[in-house]
This record gives structure tokens, sequence and C-alpha cells, in this order.
């Protein structure tokens, strides 16, 4: 980090204490200059850069208007024609439904697995709860049971 960089970090820090009210400012800039003289700032950077950095750190803060968010918000809907309803007294925009397609069902190898191992317990009972647990795989269960 650059000897400006490390400056203005220390300056962002002492001006968060100010605004935090832990520390006055002229204590904050009095502590600032004494860093910037003993950690050799002054002699590198000089006193003019020194003050203009501290003066940036404690410059007044932008106001912004109680309604900025609000106005925010409105430009941004009445920019997407879907949200522009809201402020233009336009009828809503229909909703293209996007076509949602379930991709086809598969049977995993552990239900499989799983299938034989009831099968290998011969008890037609269990077997039948197990298949009425897994109604989205019977047809492939039954080929398996077809090809053995």
């Amino acid at each position: 980090m650059s000897a400006p960089e490390e400056f203005v970090e220390c300056c962002a820090i002492q001006r968060w204490l100010v605004d935090e009210g832990s520390v006055a400012k002229q204590v904050a800039v009095d502590n600032l200059q004494l860093l910037a003289e003993s950690a050799g700032y002054v002699d590198e950077l000089g006193q003019d850069e020194v003050q203009r950095l501290m003066g940036e750190a404690f410059a007044p803060v932008q106001e912004l208007p109680p309604d900025y968010a609000a106005t925010l918000v409105m430009q941004w809907e009445l920019a997407d024609p879907r949200d522009r309803w809201r402020w233009t007294g336009e009828l809503p925009p229909v909703e293209q439904a996007a076509a949602i397609v379930k991709p086809p069902h598969r049977t995993a190898r552990s239900t499989l697995d799983a299938f034989h191992f009831v099968m290998g317990l011969g008890d037609p009972e269990r077997l039948a709860a197990w298949l009425r647990n897994h109604p989205d795989d019977a047809l492939v269960l039954l080929e398996t049971l077809e090809a053995a």
C-alpha cells in the first residue's frame, strides 16, 4: 500500500470515529497531523497534500433527499415495460408463461437396487407396499422383471 493510500485509510478511520461521536473532530485532525509528521507522510507527500487528504476525509457528506429511494424505484419501474403500468395508468402486461418442460423421469440406480432387495425378501405384501410408494418407477421396474 502506498503512503497516500495508508494515510487516506487513517483519515477514514478518524472520520468514522468522529461520526460515531467517539472523538472530537479537532482531536482527530490533530491526531492525523501528528501521525503524518511522525510516520513521514509530510516529508514524502508534503504538508499541502496531507492537508488536502485530511480535508477530503472530513468533507461534508452529500445529503440525499428524503424521497430519494422512492424516486429511484419509480425511475426503474418506468424504464421497465413490465412495471411501467404502476405509474402510467396502463393495464398491466399479460405475462407470457414460459412453457415448463418437465424432464423425463429417470429411475435411479439405488431404486432399482432397493427393488431387487425387497423382491428378494420373498414377502409379497412388503413388495406391494414398496411398489405403491414408487408409482413413477413401476414401468421401469416391470421391464426389469421381464428382462430377468
